[in-house]
Parts: C-alpha cells; structure tokens; sequence
C-alpha cells in the first residue's frame, strides 16, 4: 500500500495480497490477521516520510502482548526524510490471536508502506 498516512498510536492498515486458502491466516479488519493456533514466521517492512526531523516505532503485537523486542525504530535529523525498518520473526501462537503492527512517531508522517509475509510453519510435536 503506498501513499497512505499513518497515525500515532494506531495500527497499520493493510490490505490482502494473496489470501490463504487453509483460513490459518486469515485478514480480519484492515489492520489485524487472525493467525489459527501454530507456528509462524512472520516478515514485515515499514517506511514513511517524516515530515520533520523526528522518529518512527512499529511494534508488532500478538498473543495479547506488545511486542517491543521484535519492534523498528528510525530516527531522522531532517524534515521530508524517509523512515524505514523490517524484521522477522518466528512466533508460537497457542489459541486464536490477532497480529497487529502499531505505528508511534512524534511528528506526522506520509507516502506510508507496509508490507507483511505471514507463513505457518509445519513442525513436528
């Protein structure tokens, strides 16, 4: 998705690329994915613009918790900068969650895009 604003505090909103015909990952609203009991690997990308010198957080949350540790920050020194950061994870999810990414910055952002890559992982018991 490109060209959208995030906001502070809120979720990244998101839209399907390709859907998962097993329902094991499933989009639930713009900005959560129901994840079914299992193991994931899940890759995401974040940038913006800032449009003043200032930083950017994403923090993913699932299980019911933030998740700080697997989170992206970006500090810029400059206005118009671009903001960026990825990570992967690899996350047990024992009931039914919802996997969210929360956007913190201190100034307004624009030209937003998010990307995520969820893969259930089969692994044996």
């Amino acid at each position: 998705m490109f060209e959208r604003r995030f906001e502070n505090g809120q979720p990244i909103p998101l839209l399907p690329g390709t859907e998962d015909p097993t329902g094991n990952i499933v989009l639930g609203d713009e900005s959560r994915i129901e994840l079914a009991p299992g193991y994931y690997c899940v890759t995401y990308s974040v940038s913006a613009i800032l449009e003043e010198a200032g930083y950017m957080q994403v923090t993913p949350s699932y299980n019911g918790t933030s998740n700080l540790l697997y989170g992206v920050y970006f500090k810029t020194g400059a206005a118009l900068s671009s903001a960026c950061g990825s990570n992967s994870i690899i996350i047990q999810v024992p009931a039914q969650t919802s996997f969210t990414l929360t956007y913190n910055s201190n100034v307004m952002s624009r030209s937003g895009a998010a990307t995520v890559s969820v893969l259930k992982l089969e692994r044996e018991r």
